[in-house]
């Protein structure tokens, strides 16, 4: 099979086929981003713990695959960009193990259904929620609150776009009209202390009598930065490029009364009354031509009477 054939997207054979394929072309507006979680060849039990948890935090917007998949993303990345095209996440994490690469973690996101960038991570330090003092279940929709510490992410150009990439990762793009401090309830601290290393800590904020107070809940974990792929400025650029938003079309003969009801004319074409269908009567039978004659008959002689 040729790559031009690999390639040439497959038409819809059924409405509801349509619709899919509706539903996965680029918009105007997008909505929340999908995050995939998927195991390389072997993984270790720190990485998938981690994995595990990050996927809780984003459990209303990602999907994970358990089973171990023979993939090696910086060498080649086509399995992993199908695996994203079908799960229709624009985000991923990676995790494996192996001797060369002891405890690896690699967040991702494509754009156009190809690798945008990614960054491939040591996890040097894990703590798990289930080894904190206080186990707290994390509510459903809690919007989190990011905040990064580090003056590199200021002017280091590799973690600026760091910064942008894990604020894709941990942020769904969910738009938000009023911010409320009652409805923050977890905040995401990232750290880097120099050019090599990350730590990433989930926290909590909790309302006592005396005040509120920030907890820690967990996961907490230190990474070694490996490698990076980023992308070049133009694909970049095209990727952050935003649509200018479609003019609203001009309605005609409508209008808006006071209280916001809907109002408008409608204009009929005068109807053309040759082409009404009308009921239909039966002729008379030849025998019926007596009957009329004599009535026409009687007629006419009531007519001469009254005069």
């Amino acid at each position: 099979m040729s790559d031009q054939e690999e390639t040439t997207p497959r038409g819809a054979k059924t409405h509801k086929g349509k619709r899919i394929l509706e539903s996965r072309e680029p918009k105007l507006v997008e909505g929340p981003k999908q995050t995939l979680f998927i195991r390389g060849p072997k993984t270790s039990l720190s990485v998938r713990q981690l994995a595990h948890e990050w996927h809780m935090i984003k459990r209303d917007f990602s999907t994970t695959y358990n089973k171990n998949h023979e993939i090696q993303p910086f060498e080649d990345a086509k399995q992993l960009e199908t695996f994203c095209e079908r799960s229709q996440c624009s985000m991923f994490c990676f995790v494996s193990n192996s001797k060369k690469r002891p405890d690896n973690l690699i967040i991702g996101r494509t754009f156009d259904k190809k690798l945008l960038d990614m960054v491939e991570l040591h996890l040097k330090e894990f703590k798990s929620q289930e080894e904190f003092a206080t186990s707290v279940e994390i509510p459903m929709h809690a919007r989190p609150l990011i905040v990064f510490n580090g003056e590199v992410f200021g002017f280091n150009p590799n973690h600026m776009k760091l910064h942008n990439l894990l604020t894709d990762f941990f942020f769904e793009n969910v738009p938000i009209q009023d911010i409320k401090s009652q409805e923050i309830h977890l905040i995401i601290s990232i750290t880097a202390a120099d050019d090599s290393t990350l730590a990433i800590t989930v926290l909590q904020k909790q309302t006592h009598e005396d005040g509120i107070k920030i907890q820690e809940i967990g996961p907490r974990s230190v990474f070694d930065i490996r490698r990076t792929k980023w992308a070049d400025d133009e694909l970049f650029k095209k990727a952050c490029r935003q649509p200018k938003p479609k003019a609203k079309p001009h309605e005609k003969n409508i209008v808006y009364d006071e209280v916001g009801d809907k109002r408008g004319k409608v204009f009929v074409q005068q109807q053309d009354l040759s082409t009404l269908a009308l009921k239909k009567r039966k002729k008379l039978r030849k025998g019926d031509q007596k009957l009329k004659a004599r009535i026409e008959s009687q007629e006419q002689q009531a007519e001469v009477n009254e005069e």
